[in-house]
């Protein structure tokens, strides 16, 4: 997990950044003689920023649902905070992240809204899913 959360602090980090970049190019930006062209760049400046701040919410909805990730206190079944090991693979039930390697292990961290989430969660050990006509079965859940 502390992968996980060290992605999602670098990513906050490079969107403060950008963001803070961004504001300022703005209040820097002096209005020149050709006014389409200067208004044409200010609206790209503005979309910049709101994208940026759509982003950065998105990276601290995530570092919330991190932070408020408790050890699973139902180990028969999967649930937020799972680590499910399949007969293909290792999963992390938190937010959409990818593959992350951890040791020499890759560990997919997934959200539980993502479709192969969505199929895991309420899972108990010796079950089985068909994702993407390829069937998983689950060997452990910790």
């Amino acid at each position: 997990m502390s992968s996980c959360k060290l992605h999602v602090e670098d990513r906050i980090a490079n969107l403060e950044l950008a963001l803070k970049s961004a504001q300022e190019a703005s209040t820097d930006d002096t209005k020149s003689s050709a006014g389409d062209k200067y208004e044409t760049t200010r609206e790209m400046m503005q979309q910049d920023i709101a994208r940026c701040q759509m982003q950065l919410a998105e990276a601290k909805k995530d570092e919330l649902i991190l932070t408020g990730l408790l050890e699973p206190n139902h180990l028969d079944f999967v649930q937020n905070g799972s680590i499910v090991e399949t007969n293909l693979g290792i999963y992390f039930i938190a937010i959409s992240i990818g593959v992350v390697k951890i040791d020499h292990d890759k560990v997919f961290v997934i959200s539980n809204q993502s479709p192969i989430g969505k199929l895991l969660l309420r899972k108990k050990v010796g079950e089985s899913f068909v994702f993407n006509n390829v069937e998983q079965r689950l060997l452990s859940i910790n």
